[in-house]
């Protein structure tokens, strides 16, 4: 027991002369608080100063009442040194912590000791270790250490200017890849960005809030990872705030919507629930506008920027593809495919099926395939009003469509495209195994088409008048309006020349164009005239090699709609009409076709320069035809006397 009891004593000495050589080490004021400080502290059960508790500091005061020490300012006196003796031993174990807050020369010290004592209050050691939650901890202990919000506001910008210090320090270590935002069950602060550069750009927004994204929320983790997707996706590709404002507003708007609808996923929301969403944004116009657009722009980035394209997607964006280029109207850009109006599953699910083989396995242009998504949706969405899949129906479910698309005002061509278009799709079902034969025969609804020649020749006082007011327009607008009137290509061709299609062979100026509609190239004469005019223009802009001759603002071709928009306003503005509309830019292909019938072209020259394959489309964009004809057989009958006179000429003498 003797040796129990003394090995004991020997180690109790040894803490008490530990806390002894600790306290020593502080350089208190006077031996009295030394004195005092240590007995309070073997009396209490701490050995190290580190250790030191804020429950044990508010307590001395009342232990050196019962020791004799009564005096208020000395008991404060007291207390204040205990807590710098706590304070002093945590600072040995945050050197690095320190070290770092060190290196932060742009925060001024007195806002910075703030800072320093909370990240040690807090068990900091690190600057990295800075997040959202800390820096709310920190707001509230602002708000009971500091009078004055507009004092707080100041102590929590160097807050924010601390962190933004270590980010560019961090920024010049070693990293793989982008620095992008990674998905954590917590909050994220986008003025906290890893990337420096962001990071910076975001400590100047006013309004903090909007930077604050709570991943926290009880909600489907694909959820998340989608918005967290498009955030970094705005980030990197936005180069101003005003532009970034125009994603991330909107998009927390739209996150916490489907947080409280439990929406599994971003790509994943319908038409209603997207009328829902705006409607409870109505409050705010500003915002109002943002959130309409903000359900596109997330369908298309998480779309284009998957790592495998998601055939389940209810929206398709066609950029994705990367189909041949001979697929595609680069004037007649065709951006997407909804399926969104489709309400049931099954048959949305068999259109995506069908899109998917027409995109992939067909040949088919890409205007085309879009063109008939639209036949095939509205089949679709009649069913769906019947309540009926499309891979159970009978012959009567679809006569009863085709009757009803009977009913509309239609052109008989008109109805007859959707009648092949509905075929050909149940043509691929069938194929599929979704029946074993095809339940209808397209032969007993096709319509039969009785061809009736419109005369679309502009009038020559239309052409003089658009040719004397052209010189107010844009000099592509003109030069492309030339190419209409003298060569009277499609408006998608003139959108699509480029630089190198212009030549001159054996003293005759040439222009080679890509037909997108025939998925070939032709080569026609033009005027020297229009071919100086465009070498004068494409030397101007510094076109060069290979580029389109009349571009966007991207580079990319002019576009085709864009072009008769500009020209409908130019007509009315100048009070110009055509016949009984206003402009059209496919009438002057038949103001061609007729004048070189006129001329003597042969119908086969006229097919050639036109760019058509068969010569009965040719003859429909004559509009002389009947009329030369009649004139012709006019001046046949002139030329010769009646059939009675001659038969009498020839054979009445001789009968006399």
């Amino acid at each position: 027991m003797a040796v129990v009891k003394q090995y004991f004593e020997e180690k109790e000495n040894a803490k008490e002369a530990y806390l002894r050589k600790q306290i020593e080490d502080c350089k208190p004021r006077n031996r009295s608080y030394l004195n005092h400080g240590f007995e309070y502290l073997c009396f209490c059960g701490i050995y190290e100063l580190k250790e030191i508790t804020d429950q044990a500091v508010d307590q001395y005061p009342l232990w050196l009442r019962q020791h004799g020490v009564t005096y208020e300012p000395l008991l404060t006196a007291y207390q204040g040194s205990l807590k710098k003796w706590k304070r002093h031993y945590q600072l040995l174990d945050y050197a690095d912590l320190l070290e770092e807050l060190k290196e932060c020369k742009e925060v001024k010290p007195t806002l910075l000791n703030k800072v320093k004592y909370f990240l040690i209050q807090e068990g900091v050691h690190h600057l990295k270790e800075m997040d959202y939650e800390l820096r709310e901890k920190y707001a509230e202990f602002l708000s009971e250490e500091i009078n004055g919000k507009v004092n707080q506001s100041a102590y929590l910008k160097e807050f924010d200017r601390i962190k933004l210090h270590q980010i560019r320090e961090a920024a010049y270590g070693p990293f793989v890849g982008k620095v992008r935002l990674r998905l954590e069950e917590k909050k994220i602060y986008l003025a906290y960005h890893p990337d420096y550069m962001i990071a910076k750009k975001m400590f100047n927004v006013q309004n903090k809030e909007k930077l604050v994204w709570d991943f926290s929320l009880p909600a489907e983790k694909k959820l998340k990872q989608q918005t967290l997707d498009v955030i970094n996706y705005a980030l990197e590709h936005t180069d101003t705030l005003k532009e970034l404002d125009v994603y991330i507003r909107p998009l927390k708007e739209l996150y916490l919507f489907c947080v409280r609808e439990k929406i599994p996923a971003l790509d994943l929301l319908e038409l209603e629930q997207k009328e829902k969403f705006l409607t409870q944004m109505h409050v705010n116009k500003k915002l109002m506008v943002q959130c309409r657009q903000i359900p596109e722009r997330v369908f298309k980035v998480l779309f284009l920027m998957a790592p495998e394209i998601n055939w389940e997607a209810n929206v398709w964006y066609l950029e994705r593809f990367r189909a041949d280029e001979t697929r595609y109207n680069p004037s007649r850009i065709v951006n997407r495919i909804s399926f969104l109006e489709i309400k049931k599953g099954r048959n949305r699910d068999i259109a995506k099926e069908y899109l998917k083989y027409q995109l992939g396995v067909s040949s088919c242009s890409i205007q085309n395939i879009f063109q008939g998504s639209y036949i095939i949706k509205a089949f679709l969405i009649y069913l769906d009003g019947k309540g009926k899949n499309v891979d159970a129906l009978s012959g009567t479910d679809i006569d009863a469509y085709f009757r009803l698309l009977g009913e509309e005002k239609n052109k008989v061509g008109t109805f007859n495209d959707k009648v092949e278009r509905i075929y050909a799709f149940f043509r691929f079902l069938t194929a599929r195994g979704y029946y074993k034969k095809i339940p209808f025969y397209q032969e007993y609804y096709r319509k039969k088409a009785v061809y009736e020649h419109h005369n679309r020749t502009v009038p020559e006082n239309t052409v003089t008048q658009i040719l004397h007011s052209l010189v107010v327009c844009s000099e592509d607008l003109r030069l492309m309006y030339l190419h209409l009137w003298c060569l009277g290509l499609r408006i998608n061709e003139v959108c699509m020349i480029r630089k190198n299609g212009y030549y001159i062979r054996e003293d005759t100026a040439w222009l080679r164009i890509y037909q997108s509609k025939l998925r070939m190239e032709k080569v026609i004469p033009i005027p020297m005239m229009l071919y100086k005019l465009m070498m004068f223009y494409i030397q101007k802009k510094g076109i060069e090699g290979n580029q389109y001759v009349f571009q966007n603002k991207q580079g990319g071709p002019y576009s085709a709609n864009g072009y008769w928009h500009q020209m409908v306003d130019f007509c009315n503005a100048h009070q110009i009409r055509c016949k009984d509309h206003v402009f059209q830019t496919h009438d002057y292909r038949h103001s061609i076709a007729t004048m070189l019938y006129k001329y003597g072209a042969s119908i086969q020259v006229i097919r050639d320069f036109l760019g058509h394959k068969h010569e009965n489309m040719t003859k429909q964009y004559i509009d002389c035809i009947q009329e030369c004809i009649d004139q012709s057989s006019q001046e046949y009958y002139e030329s010769r006397e009646s059939l009675a006179g001659e038969w009498k000429r020839r054979y009445g003498a001789s009968e006399e």
